[in-house]
């Protein structure tokens, strides 16, 4: 199959698949000349308060997109989506039996349905697996733009196939943009042949009026923090096996871990060891993060793939020192040093727990260096922008021709 995606010839499926959609998106109802631009986002589960990366990414972003007059949905997923609306942005979850909720394959085939009675003038796929249906959307004659993540690394943890992310992956190139959300994601994706079109938007930090100092922490003295979804690529194993020879010549140190547990990220292994000084909290509302991260002695992030962690930004909000894996998608953060550690060396992990621990204020970091969401909110409109303009441009470049 590999051999197949690297031939030369695709310059002209990309090509054929442009011409088809041309021909095809020219229904007698599609309407013309309208100010207000429509948008179908495609893999946020819902909003507000989802646990997740790309849900963090749609709460802060779209918001912001849709006050400045764009017309937005969001297609989600039940029990994710609560209300119609949120701050300007409709919300809409596909209509599939609760017991069948978590079947991709029939969220994948409403939202096309979706898309077909919506006819959005560009749909906003966020992560790779959505991008399988790539085509169809294409097909439908919609501008398309994918977010990128960590999602792009696939690797044998991941819920979908191979084949599936792989397919997913060679339709990247049908699109009209796709967005990195970091320079190293950017890099792989070139070498993979998406070459044209790439831009690099991460994500921000948060407001102080989304990270509220009154309340408190409901772990009491000195602990360590991981948030996040666990997998096996966020490495909490390694992280308890660190934090089992540190906490040797710190007894008085806990590590909470706080997040959603995957099935088979070995939740009981941790639990079976019986140690009361590890805690774990499960899933906490985001706005209840606040007084976790600012309570910590410093934070943690030991993932061996990473996209731009949404939680690690949240922990710099709130001024909490922090620790991460050294990985290119971390290093593109251009932190000091001593901020990194090896994700595959448990020695290495502990070292930088000890470091961490006897001197913590050296751990924080500006937050003033990383851009806020209204710069996010610019530089994606900006792609939308550019894709609007290069239509206009060819659609004038061919009544011109026309006239000749």
């Amino acid at each position: 199959m590999n051999t197949c995606l690297n031939r030369p010839n695709v310059r002209i499926a990309v090509e054929l698949v442009n011409r088809i959609a041309m021909i095809w998106c020219k229904f007698p109802d599609q309407p013309k000349g309208r100010a207000m631009k429509s948008i179908l986002v495609i893999g946020a589960r819902g909003i507000p308060d989802v646990i997740g990366g790309v849900e963090k990414n749609a709460e802060r972003l779209f918001p912001l997109i849709a006050n400045r007059g764009w017309k937005l949905c969001i297609a989600g997923q039940r029990p994710f989506v609560k209300s119609g609306q949120y701050k300007g942005v409709s919300l809409w979850s596909a209509p599939i039996p609760p017991f069948l909720a978590k079947s991709e394959t029939l969220y994948a085939i409403s939202t096309l349905i979706r898309a077909l009675r919506m006819r959005p003038d560009l749909v906003h796929i966020a992560g790779l697996e959505p991008a399988f249906m790539l085509w169809a959307y294409k097909l439908l004659g919609c501008k398309i733009v994918v977010r990128l993540g960590a999602d792009f690394h696939h690797r044998p943890w991941s819920k979908s196939p191979k084949w599936v992310m792989r397919c997913a992956k060679y339709q990247l190139r049908w699109a009209d943009h796709v967005i990195a959300v970091t320079p190293a994601l950017a890099k792989n994706l070139r070498a993979s042949g998406i070459r044209q079109n790439i831009h690099v938007i991460g994500n921000a930090v948060d407001p102080p009026e989304n990270a509220p100092v009154a309340a408190e922490a409901p772990i009491s003295g000195d602990y360590i923090l991981f948030v996040g979804q666990i997998s096996e690529r966020r490495n909490i194993h390694s992280l308890v096996a660190a934090f089992c020879i540190f906490v040797k010549n710190h007894p008085h140190m806990k590590l909470v871990i706080v997040g959603d547990w995957e099935k088979g990220s070995g939740r009981e292994q941790i639990e079976a060891l019986g140690d009361k000084r590890i805690v774990i909290l499960g899933s906490v509302p985001r706005p209840a993060l606040s007084p976790l991260y600012r309570g910590a002695r410093f934070f943690v992030n030991p993932s061996i793939r990473e996209g731009h962690s949404n939680t690690l930004l949240e922990a710099i909000s709130c001024n909490c020192p922090i620790l991460l894996s050294d990985l290119p998608e971390n290093r593109d953060l251009r932190l000091d040093a001593k901020h990194y550690f090896n994700p595959g060396d448990i020695r290495s992990m502990v070292s930088a727990l000890k470091r961490a621990n006897a001197t913590p204020d050296l751990f924080r970091v500006n937050s003033g260096r990383f851009p806020k969401w209204t710069e996010i909110a610019d530089l994606t409109i900006r792609v939308y922008d550019g894709i609007f303009a290069d239509e206009a441009a060819r659609l004038g470049s061919r009544h011109k021709t026309s006239r000749i």
